[in-house]
């Protein structure tokens, strides 16, 4: 569906936050139709510019839902709730903002559209991909969660539009990217994708509408990425492998040659560097001049949140890697530091398996103790017990983040040094708004010590 099909059609938005906001803006000044009706799951004071539309929450939400002939769903908006469900059987369409610039974009003749997805790591992939484009002269747009959001780009005029897709926005596409790359699948429970099937399958679907000349990059590494591209496998190629890039003791190699080191860059993390082996198979695959994009790759800036160095003191460094909301995650983190480590791990729970998490501790003899709270706190600490077995190794379940740095801070000043590592291995809701907001807390903590 491209936006001229919405033209005076009776639409409602459904999800009140910054993208339904901007859509209904946007159909304003583009004069698409004044027939608006807004949805949202709870009550909302309306901005000034919308308080002509009829606002349906709570009980009466179903009341407008009967009245509109296409819905603009939030990604918040699960496909799986049942009133999605009805409307679509009674013939309402159902759409999304992401949905619709994919749609206008890709009948762009001179725009490539390049969708990142996966687990892990899409942000970082996608925001790399963009910087090294851009600085080679290429008219390029970063979209998504860490880039302008789709709808404001559409006034542009690009050579290419690098979008970060969550599995929210890529479950419901009528239409896929030119090219696309997957940094990975892990566990993840969601009651938005009843289970994990569905979330992988709703990941994965970021590619089930690409045509012939298409083609999609998947980590050879990641066992899930094996099983959930197996329908898909005619536009797909693998990177992580040693007949393309691929990453080694936190080295990029091209076959048998050395690209770039980490140590060369601004960047940490060696779970960062397998997926840099993805970005340099499409700007491979794009003609790109790689030894000039590994020069480019040096300025990078990393994103904050993602192993971000926050402040050294007294020898101790302090990494806030709040982004991290799986156990794979922190495993990944944890191999990316040499020296003592101290883990802070602990969120909201999302029904994952610690298991492998509590076994890297054990196996890692660089982390000396990790300090577990929140939610998820006990059921990591039930599994550190039941794993670790170290006699250098020590548990500390704490009441507060507060609490936690101090502690982590005194530990590692006591044996010489060393990394404290914030990595939660959970979702931040219903203790942050969201993992920036975790994060900034972290920060200003570390910074009162």
């Amino acid at each position: 569906m491209l936006i001229n099909d919405l033209k005076n059609k009776k639409i409602a938005v459904w999800g009140l936050g910054a993208e339904g906001q901007q859509i209904v803006q946007y159909l304003q000044k583009h004069k698409i139709t004044q027939n608006i009706i807004l949805l949202n799951d709870d009550i909302i004071k309306l901005p000034v510019w919308a308080q002509e539309y009829s606002l349906f929450y709570g009980e009466n939400l179903v009341e407008g839902l009967n009245q509109a002939e296409i819905v603009i769903r939030s990604p918040g908006v699960s496909i799986y709730r049942d009133e999605i469900i009805e409307a679509k059987k009674n013939g309402t369409i159902i759409t999304s903002v992401t949905d619709l610039c994919l749609n206008e974009f890709l009948k762009r003749p001179n725009c490539k559209v390049i969708g990142i997805s996966g687990s892990k790591g899409k942000s970082t992939s996608a925001s790399v991909l963009a910087y090294i484009l851009q600085n080679m002269g290429y008219k390029t747009a970063l979209g998504g969660n860490i880039g302008t959001p789709m709808i404001e780009l559409l006034d542009g005029d690009y050579e290419y539009v690098v979008e970060e897709f969550s599995s929210y926005q890529a479950s419901d596409l009528t239409a896929s990217p030119h090219i696309a790359m997957f940094t990975n699948l892990y566990y993840v429970h969601s009651d938005w994708h009843h289970g994990h099937e569905n979330y992988c399958r709703d990941k994965i679907h970021l590619i089930a509408n690409q045509t012939k000349g298409d083609v999609y990059f998947a980590n050879f590494q990641n066992p899930q990425l094996l099983l959930y591209t197996k329908p898909y496998e005619t536009n797909r190629r693998w990177y992580n492998t040693v007949e393309g890039f691929y990453a080694q003791n936190g080295i990029l190699y091209h076959r048998k040659n050395k690209i770039v080191d980490i140590r060369q860059l601004k960047i940490n993390g060696f779970h960062n560097m397998e997926n840099l082996a993805g970005v340099f198979s499409i700007l491979e695959y794009l003609g790109m001049d790689i030894d000039k994009a590994a020069q480019l790759l040096k300025d990078f800036e990393p994103l904050p949140h993602r192993l971000q160095k926050v402040l050294i003191k007294d020898n101790v460094c302090f990494i806030n890697d709040s982004i991290s909301t799986a156990p794979e995650a922190a495993i990944g983190a944890i191999n990316s530091f040499d020296g003592n480590i101290v883990l802070i791990s602990g969120g909201q729970d999302n029904q994952q398996d610690y298991r492998p998490y509590a076994q890297a501790v054990e196996e890692n003899q660089k982390v000396k103790m990790v300090l577990t709270l929140f939610q998820t706190g006990p059921k990591i600490a039930s599994f550190l017990r039941q794993y670790v077995k170290r006699k250098d190794f020590e548990l500390v379940e704490v009441d507060n983040l507060e609490q936690a740095v101090k502690l982590a801070y005194q530990k590692l000043k006591v044996i010489g040094g060393g990394t404290v590592l914030f990595s939660p291995t959970s979702p931040s809701f219903g203790y942050y708004h969201n993992f920036m907001e975790r994060g900034n807390h972290f920060i200003k903590i570390v910074h009162a010590l």
